[in-house]
């Protein structure tokens, strides 16, 4: 299923089948609401007053869970509204009766209430029979065990920052360039056209789907085109169109988890905030307990005390990492830690309460997290069949990050205000219990003489002298059998660099350190080489520093001769810089704009570059003089620069890379100050090694 949604009195499935073809078939789509009489009226006066409203296709007495403890049943009535459109105003009539109590079943939009009722999701495999494009009957085909994308063909289209559309850059789905039409605006567009419908792409990517396609369809009507987006003479549907962030963060097999978590088509819930995709599933769940769906008004509260307060909402556990450089040390990590307490320590919405939790039923958060939770750690363990560079690696990371995310969410949402089944105990107690493991995981490590050097939320860095990898994995497995939480062993580093405060050497600092692993491979969090601003040039002096740090054999060595080369790196790197020899292209800054231009009010150098540049999604620029009082003399759009141009900020990109370097040598150095300060002159500058 591609491309699901209510046009009118049907809802239309785009299905894309295995030998390539398109199919556009419909069926019928009657709008469900579920209505609560209030105690003095019954069933029968709701569905005399329903059935007479000119919308309402049938009113019928049901049977239904009052809520997720699913221990009462009450009556309620089921309203068959006759098309979308109508509901807006079914609901407000429902809502001036004064029979009426409660309305349920209602705040998704109308397509996915319309797929969760018929127990299909976006993007599924389905064997379907249809008659002149009305659907007859389908089945859901079970590809649980599939990560591969669906053979769908993308195209990214890339048009320009003004009015008229006279260049447009199409690119396939691996970003690689494809046609550039370029030529008077009635003539791009006619080729674009063409183009779609020769190529028939299933998915469009835009920089603002919104904009642009608002914008393209408004150019083509001036100039008397007509441009179709869409299938079968559809304007916009039949393809996906989504957002090019999403599509290269996520990758689409990750916005495929995302649908099919959330009920709802690709190109909407690709840029869904979490509470709104973990709303939707816990609707569709409700649904299919035959639960009604309580409105947005928040769900459990207790009362509770100064000290409760004190004693419940506290977090999770950290312990400090201990700065400086260690060898021999394992990352220890326990699999989906949150989640994991939710589905094995039955914490959910109604089973925790005052007094504890309640054991005596299965709890409805884990009842839908389960198959997600088994399905991502499927995934993350199937990843490591295929090398790193590998599209099957890329899709199997996709997907488990995807969810992770949205498991993760559940953690968090679970005690949001505008949650429908919220309890602020929930949030409480796993962190609770995700501090109780933590405690039991570093007693377990102690006891069996490993010293725990960092411990930040739900892993351990452990180390001990001459312990073989076995040795971390027979402990991973103590901590397993104390905390019954899965624990594994994430990374083995022979050397680990745990860094301090940037702007405080004293204070320690949670996730930033970096490391040379047992296989060879750099690792590292919290350093610039993480950043995606970062210019190039930092990178690869950081790069080598690590490199010139972990090349030697002992940690004697690393501390002394490790360090003084790294310095010297620094150092020629400095130089350079001062002396402007650096490439203006290594000093590029990227910074990705999350809002429109015209709706900041600041002019920050990635702001201004973005004004001067082509694009508005996206800002590269470098530093010019950073302390001129005209902010738009301060940066350079990276779009500008040629192979003449050598000027930049030495002074702002000084003090950049000294930082840089500064960030990984703390624990070595006394201050950032003493790096670089020796001058080469016999440096070759035209690279740092």
């Amino acid at each position: 299923m591609l491309d699901p949604y209510i046009d009118g009195r049907d809802a239309v499935y785009w299905f894309k089948t295995v030998k390539g073809e398109a199919i556009r078939v419909t069926e019928r789509h009657n709008p469900v609401i579920i209505v609560e009489p209030k105690p003095e009226y019954t069933v029968d006066n709701l569905v005399y007053l329903f059935e007479e409203h000119p919308f309402v296709v049938s009113a019928k007495p049901v049977k239904r869970f009052t809520s997720i403890h699913r221990n009462e049943i009450a009556e309620y009535v089921e309203v068959k509204i006759d098309q979308a459109e109508d509901l807006d105003e079914v609901t407000k009539y429902a809502e001036r009766l004064k029979e009426v109590k409660e309305l349920y079943n209602v705040g998704l939009i109308p397509i996915q209430w319309h797929l969760i009722y018929r127990g299909i999701q976006p993007s599924t495999l389905c064997d379907f029979n249809q008659e002149n494009g009305k659907l007859i009957d389908f089945s859901v085909i079970d590809d649980s065990e599939s990560f591969e994308p669906p053979n769908w063909k993308s195209l990214i289209i890339k048009t320009p920052e003004k009015y008229r559309i006279d260049k447009i850059q199409i690119l396939d789905g691996e970003g690689k360039e494809f046609e550039t039409l370029e030529a008077r605006e009635n003539l791009v567009l006619q080729h674009l056209n063409m183009l779609l419908l020769e190529e028939d792409p299933d998915v469009l990517v835009f920089d603002d789907p919104r904009s642009t396609t608002r914008h393209l369809m408004s150019r083509a009507r001036a100039n008397n085109v007509e441009l179709c987006l869409g299938r079968g003479g559809e304007p916009w549907r039949g393809r996906l169109i989504i957002a090019a962030t999403g599509y290269w963060n996520t990758g689409l097999v990750g916005l495929i988890e995302r649908a099919r978590f959330t009920y709802a088509p690709i190109g909407l819930s690709a840029d869904w905030e979490p509470g709104k995709t973990i709303d939707s599933r816990q609707c569709a769940e409700a649904v299919k307990m035959n639960v009604v769906v309580p409105g947005m008004n928040g769900g459990y509260g207790f009362k509770s005390s100064a000290w409760d307060m004190i004693r419940s909402d506290r977090g999770g556990m950290i312990f400090s990492p201990k700065p400086g450089l260690h060898e021999n040390v394992a990352a220890l990590d326990f699999e989906s830690m949150f989640p994991n307490i939710i589905v094995h320590r039955n914490v959910s919405y109604e089973t925790v309460t005052e007094d504890g939790i309640e054991e005596s039923s299965p709890g409805f958060m884990g009842g839908f997290m389960g198959e997600f939770l088994k399905r991502r750690i499927w995934l993350k363990h199937l990843r490591e069949r295929f090398p790193r560079d590998s599209e099957e690696y890329r899709w199997c990371q996709q997907r488990q990050a995807a969810l992770k995310l949205m498991l993760v969410v559940v953690y968090g949402y679970s005690g949001c205000y505008s949650n429908r089944f919220a309890n602020v105990r929930v949030f409480q107690e796993i962190n609770r219990l995700s501090r109780q493991c933590m405690v039991q995981a570093l007693r377990v490590a102690q006891g069996n003489g490993f010293d725990v050097i960092y411990g930040p939320f739900d892993s351990l860095f452990v180390k001990k002298k001459n312990a073989t990898r076995e040795d971390y994995l027979d402990l991973a497995d103590l901590i397993t059998a104390e905390t019954r939480l899965p624990m594994n062993m994430d990374n083995h580093f022979k050397y680990l660099v745990l860094l301090t405060k940037t702007t405080d050497p004293v204070v320690v600092a949670a996730n930033r350190y970096y490391g040379r692993l047992m296989d060879g491979r750099d690792f590292y969090r919290g350093i610039e080489l993480r950043r995606h601003d970062t210019p190039e040039y930092i990178n690869q002096m950081q790069r080598e520093m690590i490199t010139a740090l972990f090349r030697h054999d002992t940690v004697e060595e690393v501390a002394t001769r490790g360090v003084k080369e790294a310095q010297d790196i620094a150092a020629r790197a400095l130089t350079k810089i001062r002396l402007g020899k650096a490439d203006p292209e290594e000093l590029i800054i990227s910074k990705r704009l999350r809002r429109e231009l015209k709706d900041y009010d600041a002019r920050q150098p990635h702001i201004v570059a973005a004004m001067l540049g082509e694009r508005s999604d996206v800002s590269e620029y470098i530093l010019m003089n950073t302390e001129h009082s005209n902010p738009y003399l301060r940066v350079m759009p990276a779009s500008k620069l040629d192979g003449a141009h050598r000027s930049y900020d030495r002074k702002k990109y000084s003090q950049m890379v000294r930082r840089g370097a500064w960030n990984l040598l703390r624990p070595f150095i006394p201050g950032e100050t003493n790096i670089g300060t020796k001058l080469y002159e016999s440096t070759k500058l035209e690279s740092f090694s």
